[in-house]
């Protein structure tokens, strides 16, 4: 398992296979430092899910390929990410805020309507041209994606 120590680093410190983040630190980079730490352990085999299919969707993280019905869809990085984060959390409904900031690294902007846009594109590729629709509106709560 990946590990992140916080501290005062010296050369004499014995732990090689722990990342270091040197004090003062930026909280911006202990983010990308633990995000690269769980990459990292994503990347090792730690029993991550490499596929992931609702209905006739399937997505998969080692190809980075999507395919509905058998047909395969072109998505851009951030439209993956996103489906990624809806396939992760079938059948849940997940706000704009917590999309915007798990997706996107935001805080909540009630200005922007950038997930609207993508979430608009992405139901475009995916549910344009199949009878049961999976991405889902759920008014005044956000969005999810579910096959019922």
């Amino acid at each position: 398992m990946p590990r992140l120590a916080l501290g005062v680093a010296s050369a004499s410190t014995p732990w090689s296979r722990i990342a270091k983040a040197k004090k003062p630190f930026v909280f911006e980079e202990l983010l990308a430092r633990i995000e690269a730490l769980m990459r990292r352990g994503r990347a090792a085999g730690n029993a991550e899910t490499e596929t992931f299919q609702l209905a006739d969707l399937m997505l998969d993280l080692e190809t980075h390929e999507v395919k509905r019905g058998g047909s395969l869809i072109e998505l851009t990085p951030k439209e993956f990410a996103l489906l990624e984060f809806f396939l992760r959390r079938q059948g849940k409904v997940l706000s704009r805020a917590r999309i915007l900031e798990q997706v996107w690294g935001y805080n909540t902007d009630p200005q922007t309507n950038v997930v609207d846009v993508h979430i608009g594109q992405l139901r475009r590729k995916i549910d344009d041209d199949h009878a049961i629709k999976l991405l889902k509106t759920v008014r005044g709560f956000g969005y999810k994606l579910d096959e019922s």
